[in-house]
């Protein structure tokens, strides 16, 4: 679900040194975390070719002096359409197109149970996400804070208090932390100083409980047709999903063609799983599955046509969020207030 997959691409040359560099023009390689890049700014296009032709086997640059450099080609990624942006390859090696590596459920299931359990423990987490320095990062609902861990042993990096009550989220777009309060603003940190430089306040942002991480500012607002909306999940600027913690359910939105309207389908309906509490997330795998967290310890897993398949339990806790990373690493929130927990399960798969 989250890669295209192109039959043609047009390339052009660029020549740096006298060193011929393939690249693609208007569009950026947009990887599923990014954690496998590092992001230059106030720089040239030449000068980051220069830096690029040493270990980095892509480099998206953009408009704003700002380019993306990649050790590694993501597992998962897609190319985007960005106007006055290029894509270039100083290895000249260029990504596979993503494949499903896991489509076996019950296999990934038994090496999910079977893989190594890393756990750190959290006073009632929410949503999680990697930032592009590589952490895993989260905040504590109440009193309210910022946690960054090491994303490989989850070794606490720093904890920030965060001014307010009852922090609910938590976003990573232009190098800054989106911080949202029910009822309240949303906070905005700056990543290297973790510093406030603001406050967001609108009357139409009100019980704030996700953000989708892509760059956005207010322009119109749409009724949808159920209660309770939840977690956001973004695909691409003209499709997203969400959940309903009430109906326990989710929606997929498609922007329509005036671009000011979307239109909602509902995709999963587990209003009818027993034992369940309230539809909180939603992550689709390399394999076009969606794993749906429902603040219980156990996250369902459907088909891309939207047919439960199976399901995977932790035991015991409420799971809040997850994320699946590349060769299947998952990170869970697990949202007990008293005794909360975020967990790190590696399969030990190569993808």
């Amino acid at each position: 679900m989250f890669s295209f997959i192109y039959s043609i691409l047009l390339f052009s040359i660029a020549s740096i040194s006298c060193i011929q560099i393939p690249f693609i023009q208007n569009v950026t390689l947009i990887p599923k975390y990014n954690w496998n890049s590092t992001t230059i700014t106030n720089k040239t296009c030449e000068q980051c070719l220069c830096i690029a032709t040493s270990i980095f086997v892509a480099l998206n640059y953009f408009p704003n002096n700002t380019c993306q450099l990649f050790y590694t080609f993501p597992i998962s990624y897609k190319i985007i359409s960005t106007p006055q942006a290029r894509l270039y390859f100083p290895q000249k090696i260029f990504p596979n197109a993503t494949q499903c590596c896991m489509p076996n459920l019950g296999y990934l299931l038994d090496k999910l149970k079977n893989g190594t359990w890393t756990y750190v423990n959290v006073t009632s987490p929410r949503n999680i996400l990697l930032d592009n320095n590589g952490y895993l990062v989260t905040v504590e609902m109440q009193p309210p804070k910022l946690d960054r861990f090491d994303p490989y042993n989850l070794t606490r990096i720093s904890r920030t208090v965060i001014p307010g009550s009852n922090a609910m989220t938590v976003a990573f777009i232009n190098n800054t932390y989106f911080i949202g309060l029910t009822n309240g603003p949303i906070v905005a940190f700056i990543n290297e100083s973790l510093t406030v430089p603001n406050f967001i306040n609108s009357p139409y942002i009100q019980g704030i409980r996700d953000n989708a991480s892509s760059d956005y500012t207010f322009a119109y607002q749409q009724l949808v047709y159920y209660p309770g909306v939840y977690g956001l999940t973004g695909y691409n600027n003209s499709y997203f999903y969400a959940t309903s913690w009430t109906n326990n359910s989710v929606y997929s939105y498609s922007a329509a063609e005036n671009n000011t309207s979307w239109i909602e389908t509902r995709i999963i309906d587990a209003s009818t799983i027993q034992n369940i509490s309230g539809g909180t997330s939603v992550t689709i795998d390399e394999c076009g599955r969606y794993w749906f967290s429902l603040e219980t310890s156990v996250i369902q897993i459907f088909n891309s046509l939207g047919s439960w398949i199976g399901n995977f339990s932790l035991g015991s806790g409420l799971i809040m969020d997850t994320i699946v990373t590349d060769n299947y690493v998952m990170y869970l929130s697990d949202g007990l207030t008293s005794s909360g927990r975020i967990i790190r399960i590696d399969p030990h798969i190569e993808c």
